[in-house]
C-alpha cells in the first residue's frame, strides 16, 4: 500500500513550532520597529519647540530620561550602539539641543546638568594608524557627566572622559581628559582655568543684563 507524502510543514508539531517561531519574531520586531518610528519623530520636531513632547517621544521610544528632564533640541545619534541601552539623562537636567551622540560606549548624564547648543559627546575614537590609512584601529570609552555641571555651546567631549561633579566646560572647548570637580575648563585641549570650589550657592536661574555680559561661557 503507497501512503501520501507529508510535507515536514504539515506535521501538527512543526506547524505549531512555526507559528510560535513567528509570533516570537513579531513580538521581538514591533518593538524596535515602533520605537525607531517614535525616535524619527522626535528628531522631525523643531528645535526649541515641543520639549515635552519630544521628551516624552523619546522616553517612549525606550531613552533613560529622569523626571523634570528636557530635551529641547534634536538629539543626532552616530555609532553602532543602541541609545536605549547606552545613553541615559538624569533628573532635572536641561538639554538646549543639536546634541550629538556617538556611541559605542555608554554615556551617562547626571542630574540637574545643562547642556548647551550643538554639544558632542563622542565615544568613539581611531588609534594613529600607518600613513596608508591613518584613521586607525577604532576604540571607545564611556563619558560620565557628573551632577551639577554645565557644558556651555559647541564644546565636544572625548571618550573615555569624566566630568566632576559642578564643573563647567567653557564654549567651544574639546575636552581630552578627565575634569575635577568645580573646576571651569577652557580651551583646545580644554585645561583648568578656575577652581569653583569656594563659589557659594548659585543665583537665579536667568539674569537680563542692562549692558554688556561678562566674559561667561555662553
Amino acid at each position: 500500500m503507497q501512503y501520501p507524502s507529508v510535507s515536514p510543514v504539515d506535521l501538527p508539531s512543526n506547524r505549531s513550532l512555526l507559528a510560535r517561531l513567528v509570533r516570537a519574531a513579531v513580538e521581538d520586531i514591533e518593538p524596535i520597529v515602533s520605537r525607531q518610528a517614535l525616535a524619527h519623530l522626535a528628531e522631525a520636531l523643531p528645535s526649541s519647540a515641543f520639549s515635552r513632547t519630544r521628551t516624552v517621544m523619546l522616553r517612549a521610544a525606550g531613552v533613560k530620561i529622569g523626571a523634570h528632564s528636557l530635551v529641547q533640541g534634536k538629539v543626532r545619534v552616530t555609532g553602532h550602539g543602541n541609545p536605549c541601552e547606552l545613553l541615559s539623562i538624569g533628573e532635572g537636567t536641561l538639554v538646549t539641543g543639536g546634541l550629538h551622540v556617538d556611541l559605542g560606549a555608554p554615556i551617562r548624564i547626571g542630574n540637574r546638568v545643562r547642556l548647551g547648543h550643538d554639544v558632542s559627546l563622542l565615544t568613539i575614537n581611531h588609534a594613529v594608524g600607518p600613513a596608508s590609512l591613518r584613521a586607525g584601529l577604532s576604540y571607545f570609552g564611556e563619558i560620565v557627566i557628573e551632577d551639577g555641571c554645565w557644558l556651555a555651546s559647541r564644546c565636544t567631549v572625548l571618550p573615555g572622559v569624566s566630568i566632576g561633579e559642578g564643573s563647567i566646560v567653557a564654549a567651544g572647548s574639546v575636552v581630552t581628559r578627565n575634569v575635577p570637580p568645580r573646576t571651569l575648563v577652557a580651551g583646545v585641549p580644554a585645561r583648568v582655568k578656575r577652581d569653583l570650589s569656594e563659589d557659594g550657592e548659585p543665583g537665579p536661574l536667568s539674569v537680563r543684563y542692562e549692558s554688556t555680559p561678562p566674559s561667561a561661557v555662553r
